[in-house]
């Protein structure tokens, strides 16, 4: 088995400028991600096959966990290699396991760096969710509403004391 074979792949799928975006509406990233079953195939003479299974991720984890880019492939290499730990994450392994088989190493970084995005992302959505939700909705409208009449009430009694200074000066009675 090549030690860095996945950090081989990799560099060769920057290099061919194969798309590696995780949601990609055009491609999904199929050629890619076929790339790196092709590649693991010839690296340890696991059967070929088609989709990531249990055996193929935890091969892919550890051979992830042994990247090592150099300073000018450190950003060259992330996108790919979110977008093997999105597939890995989602699809096959646990949390756990990725994190145990990554820990320390270049693609851990990355994996936090992810888990740290996606713990934004959801407090993002849950803010918006309970900004949105239609009582706090009704409760905003009515505290604008209490406000907006304290204000006009305030200009009232503004202009009725402008109104007794104005007529005081005028001799006039109220």
């Amino acid at each position: 088995m090549t030690t860095n074979w996945l950090q081989t792949y990799l560099v060769e799928a920057v290099r061919r400028s194969l798309c590696t975006k995780i949601y990609c509406g055009t491609c999904g990233a199929m050629e890619f991600r076929r790339g790196v079953l092709v590649a693991l195939t010839e690296a340890t003479g696991l059967a070929p096959r088609q989709k990531m299974d249990q055996e193929a991720a935890i091969e892919i984890t550890r051979a992830l966990g042994a990247v090592t880019p150099n300073g000018t492939d450190s950003q060259t290499l992330e996108s790919a290699v979110r977008c093997l730990l999105f597939d890995l994450w989602s699809d096959i392994l646990r949390r756990g396991e990725i994190e145990a088989l990554l820990s320390g190493s270049w693609a851990g970084g990355v994996l936090r760096a992810m888990e740290k995005h996606n713990a934004a992302r959801v407090a993002e959505h849950r803010d918006r969710e309970e900004y949105q939700d239609p009582v706090r909705v009704q409760q905003r409208r009515e505290e604008k509403k209490r406000l907006k009449q304290e204000r006009h009430r305030e200009r009232l009694a503004l202009k009725e004391e402008r109104d007794r200074i104005w007529r005081e000066k005028q001799g006039k009675p109220d």
